[in-house]
């Protein structure tokens, strides 16, 4: 399963986007309306809600009076921020379990106009798709749809600053023509989305970090170094412009004739495994110089040694579980990145 975050500004038609999704079979979580629907839902929200703003927003059935915590918190910021960090990870640990619920689905999706700027928690998605269109157009259509003036719309764009260049972003739908467009982008983007599941593995974008367990997916470069993912628990990390990082493109081992590519020995080992995992790097010396006979032949008995050995069996290992041993070639690569820019 991937989950996908649709955010977007104030009248940008990420809602739209979202409709589409979820008429096509996708299972979308609107935050918006499953948080408000939790004051009901959660009693121990509720219990939290009434205790931090007061009684007075419990109704006489004791559930929340939704007007009257409306009028609190649209006039006090500091009772708003307190009622934001009660719900959110209430709407966080609700959409958990409707991912949950929906395990055996290709996509996930969760709509959330805000979750970028409030600072998204690690691992609650996969892959984010932010939603654009120019300024004045989203306006406009904000305001025809809620019957407010210009002057109202824009005071709520202003208070929900953009995050168009936030580099967590994978993908941006522009948004600056007619439904109809909007539809067709959309369900292009689905298609990239279900392809992505089954997406090559690009080694250029694979890091080993010095000193850190496990293979990691490059996701952006940052301020001070870059922003990665892990491939185990898609947990998003930085690590700064002093670690030492290696892609596993960047890769070879040794052998008698020349040098060969992580890539093409990783190639080997399948041809030899099929779809069994390689021994881990417990196994003996005398198990992976074996498979590495059978594999790699002419690997070079002097310099390419046991513990290189241990460390390439890791990484196949884990890139057959939780990537893919089907590798990006230089000219994919290369096509990726233009269509890459042409969205741009």
């Amino acid at each position: 399963m991937t989950t996908v975050l649709i955010t977007g500004g104030i009248g940008s038609g990420k809602s739209c986007v979202c409709r589409v999704l979820a008429e096509n079979g996708i299972p979308v979580y609107d935050s918006d309306s499953m948080a408000r629907s939790l004051y009901d839902r959660d009693p121990e929200l509720a219990a939290a809600v009434i205790a931090a703003m007061g009684g007075g927003v419990a109704d006489n059935d004791g559930k929340i009076d939704r007007k009257a915590l409306a009028d609190i918190v649209f006039s006090d910021r500091e009772k708003l921020s307190e009622l934001e960090n009660l719900v959110h990870p209430a709407v966080y640990r609700d959409f958990d379990a409707f991912r949950r619920e929906h395990r055996d689905a290709e996509l996930v999706v969760f709509e959330s106009a805000i979750v970028l700027q409030r600072g998204l928690p690690e691992g609650l998605v996969d892959k984010i798709v932010y939603v654009d269109a120019p300024l004045e157009l989203r306006v406009a259509r904000a305001s025809q749809r809620d019957g407010k003036s210009r002057e109202e719309t824009m005071k709520r764009v202003a208070a929900q600053p953009s995050v168009a260049d936030d580099p967590r972003i994978d993908l941006v739908l522009r948004n600056d023509g007619t439904e109809e467009e909007l539809r067709r982008a959309t369900m292009e983007m689905l298609e990239k989305l279900k392809k992505n599941n089954i997406m090559k593995t690009d080694l250029a974008r694979i890091l080993s970090v010095s000193g850190q367990s496990g293979l990691f997916l490059y996701i952006a470069q940052s301020r001070n170094g870059a922003i990665v993912e892990s491939l185990v628990d898609k947990k998003r990390t930085q690590f700064g412009m002093t670690s030492r990082i290696t892609t596993l493109a960047d890769i070879s081992i040794y052998t008698d004739d020349e040098e060969m590519k992580l890539q093409d020995v990783f190639g080997k080992l399948h041809e030899v495994l099929g779809e069994a995992d390689a021994p881990s790097a417990k196994a003996s010396s005398e198990e992976l110089k074996a498979l590495f006979e059978k594999a790699v032949p002419t690997y070079d008995r002097d310099r390419f040694l046991v513990s290189h050995m241990k460390k390439v069996v890791t990484w196949y290992n884990c890139l057959k579980n939780n990537a893919s041993l089907d590798f990006m070639t230089d000219e994919e690569r290369q096509a990726e990145y233009e269509a890459k820019q042409a969205e741009k």
